[in-house]
């Protein structure tokens, strides 16, 4: 370097560079790192230090992921199992599985989140939580006239996986079939998708893919000359790994990834049109969690728009379920994003939505209100507006209203407010006087004047129309639903609804009422119960709350034709065995009803997917554990997935009442209806709890009632 600088400069500086160069001090030694401070208590020193380390690999995306992406499933379940523990998401990288339970069992991190395939070798040092994944382990090779199609046709064949993989496992046990495989240990700091790079290169004759990885990247044209010509294994479970210890940390993660699981067919998203519904039988209904629209009272779900979209949902034959966004503005999104199929949330019809999505016919017609306190005597026009603030959300047709009467009324002051806050709330706040002003549809204010809010409309501004949005592209479902309102409106049964939700007082303030207290935790009177056996026997309170409206309507003194007795409904029997003799007494039917279950889920083989064990457990508590067992055999002989209930198991059990199918059934004739009806009711159940509580973020509003709600979507079908 100093030859080359000798080359450039004038002599006259060469001698004060080189003075320079020799009167320079020697740098510093580097510094060490500092060393990461260690935690190894379980859950409760976690949220002390307010914080969850979750280990990932510093895998970067390097491609559009389609479906399971391994770096965006790991990084969303560590985000949403920190919010679940109301804690901060610390990531903590490693470039190995063997380097992340180094890290785990020293306490530099708290959770493994890396695609870790559960083994009896890590089970060893480490527990496990309940699977998030379940995979196929594929072997990825280059095209080619002689491809293995069978695990003999491996002999000779190399094939290169990192050697603290579980891929190394599984060759390691073919080789034990096929001596002559050889198995060539790649470097560890490769990833999956580096190593079917490495194949597609020529760098490596083959290797080991789990399936959804392989799905994602072979959509590349860089992969064009690359195949996946043999499955090497099968329902490989993915988890997270803790340390032994955390007994109380991994209780709760598996609460939460039992969700996760429970509600799998609510992740992924669908822009199809009604044919394609019908073949899902599901109808996604979006909407918001009020008074007007879908609430739950005493575990049964509501509301006028949710009745009126409930009975077209049974007319062609779909299960409805509830999708609640974040917030209004968030209602055409969902639809357009595929995360529903049909926004019906009161929504006024407006140009500017119309731009958005397809609007179906009026299904009501309403006045577009100036709502002001009782007593307020000094708005009666809209120049009376002139200096007063207008409380309302940017995304509200009043909104839109407003601003167009802007240059018409000097010093109209549009105020927004969050919105996250439901008109309700806002109409509270103007009683008050946290608002001074706010507009509103008349079918609203007749709601809350029936609740005894003491407002008023100060004027009408104009007439407007309500309608249900679907997608632009989906033309049968359109045509399907302006045919329903076309015939139902002011029929009996739509002016019923209105008669119920916005005309009874006693409905109202059953409304009000279930909204404060459901929004704020409680789905029965004996949450607490439920939540204290679910918790000794690991289950959902949830679900159990689910299933005990299912049996009993919360009525703890039901006793059913064939004797089934209390919350639980359960056989008297069946609780003797159980150790319980008094099932109308809450506590006994609770404890009985969660320990049966318990048994019930243990009874299956705990390599099949938590959320199928549940309704093949929910389904024997109903028709009994040998008409289950029935239901799987026939649906092997059918061709169809024993280890599956909806769309596969449900279609056998509905045979098992022909003669054709009992009379050859271990158990004989079975109603195959009952438990059909009974698992998918729970599972609708289970889906509105989980969508209002699980996934809600309660926040109370000085204005109003009580917690205002932030509700939380492979199809099971």
């Amino acid at each position: 370097m100093l030859y080359r600088i000798k080359t450039l400069l004038p002599a006259g500086l060469i001698a004060l560079f080189a003075f320079v160069q020799c009167g320079r001090p020697e740098p510093p030694e580097p510094l060490e790192p500092p060393e990461p401070v260690k935690y190894t208590g379980d859950l409760p020193e976690l949220q002390a230090r307010g914080a969850l380390r979750v280990i990932v690999r510093p895998d970067r995306i390097s491609h559009l992921p389609r479906r399971a992406d391994p770096v965006t499933l790991n990084r969303d379940i560590a985000n949403g199992l920190a919010k679940a523990l109301e804690v901060k998401l610390e990531l903590v990288n490693a470039e190995n599985y063997a380097q992340m339970i180094d890290k785990l069992l020293k306490g530099e991190g708290d959770i493994i989140a890396a695609s870790l395939t559960v083994t009896p070798e890590r089970e060893q040092v480490g527990a496990f939580s309940v699977p998030y994944l379940y995979v196929e382990e594929y072997l990825i090779t280059a095209t080619g006239d002689s491809l293995p199609r069978a695990i003999d046709d491996l002999a000779g064949m190399e094939i290169s996986v990192r050697q603290t993989s579980s891929h190394h496992q599984t060759l390691v046990d073919i080789q034990k079939r096929v001596p002559s495989l050889t198995i060539h240990a790649a470097p560890e700091s490769l990833s999956t998708t580096a190593l079917i790079d490495g194949v597609a290169r020529g760098k490596f004759t083959a290797t080991v893919s789990d399936a959804h990885i392989w799905e994602d990247v072979s959509r590349s044209s860089s992969y064009d000359n690359l195949v996946a010509p043999l499955v090497l294994a099968k329902n490989r479970p993915i988890a997270l790994m803790m340390r032994p210890g955390d007994v109380k940390l991994k209780a709760k993660v598996d609460e939460y990834l039992t969700v996760h699981r429970f509600t799998l067919h609510r992740q992924q998203t669908f822009t199809d049109d009604l044919s394609g519904l019908k073949k899902r039988r599901r109808l996604r209904m979006i909407t918001r969690n009020n008074a007007m629209t879908y609430f739950i009272h005493r575990g049964q779900q509501v509301g006028f728009e949710y009745e009126l979209i409930k009975k077209f949902a049974s007319e062609h034959d779909l299960r409805l379920e509830i999708v609640i966004p974040d917030s209004h503005a968030a209602l055409l999104p969902y639809l357009n994003d595929g995360k529903g199929d049909v926004v019906a949330a009161a929504m006024t019809i407006t140009e500017k939505r119309q731009a958005q999505a397809a609007f179906t016919r009026p299904y009501n017609e309403v006045e577009e209100l100036v709502v002001v306190r009782e007593d307020d005597h000094s708005i009666s026009s809209l120049g009376d507006l002139a200096g007063r603030p207008v409380h309302v959300r940017e995304s509200s047709s009043f909104y839109t209203t407003l601003t167009a009467l802007k240059d018409s009324i000097d010093g109209l002051e549009i105020t927004r407010v969050p919105d996250d806050i439901e008109t309700e709330d806002i109409l509270a706040g103007v009683e008050s006087g946290t608002y001074d002003i706010t507009m509103c549809d008349s079918n609203l204010l007749d709601v809350e004047r029936a609740y005894g809010r003491r407002l008023k409309a100060a004027f009408s501004v104009k007439p407007t129309a309500l309608g249900w949005a679907v997608r632009k592209d989906n033309a049968e479902l359109l045509a399907a639903l302006n045919q329903y309102i076309a015939r139902e409106k002011g029929g009996l049964f739509f002016n019923m609804m209105k008669k119920r939700y916005f005309q009874s007082t006693r409905a109202v303030a059953r409304a009000k009422d279930s909204l404060r207290v459901d929004l704020g935790g409680k789905l029965s009177p004996y949450d607490e119960l439920v939540k204290k056996y679910a918790d000794q026997y690991g289950q959902d309170w949830r679900l159990i709350t689910a299933q005990m409206y299912q049996e009993s309507k919360f009525d703890p003194k039901a006793v059913s034709w064939v004797g089934a007795q209390g919350l639980m409904q359960v056989m008297p029997r069946t609780g003797q065995q159980l150790g319980f003799t008094n099932l109308q007494d809450p506590h006994e039917s609770i404890h009985a009803g969660v320990k049966y279950m318990h048994q019930l889920i243990d009874r299956f083989d705990p390599k099949l997917p938590v959320e199928e064990r549940v309704r093949f457990a929910l389904a024997s508590y109903n028709v009994g554990y040998g008409h289950l067992l029935d239901a799987r055999r026939l649906a092997r002989e059918k061709g169809w997935d024993a280890n599956r209930w909806f769309g596969h198991v449900e279609r056998a059990m509905r045979l098992l009442s022909q003669p054709a199918y009992y009379k050859r059934a271990r158990y004989g004739f079975c109603r195959g209806n009952q438990p059909v009806h009974y698992v998918e009711n729970i599972q609708s159940f289970y889906d509105a709890y989980v969508e209002i509580l699980s996934a809600t973020t309660p926040a109370t509003h000085p204005h109003s009632d009580g917690p205002i709600g932030r509700p939380f979507a492979t199809t099971h079908r």
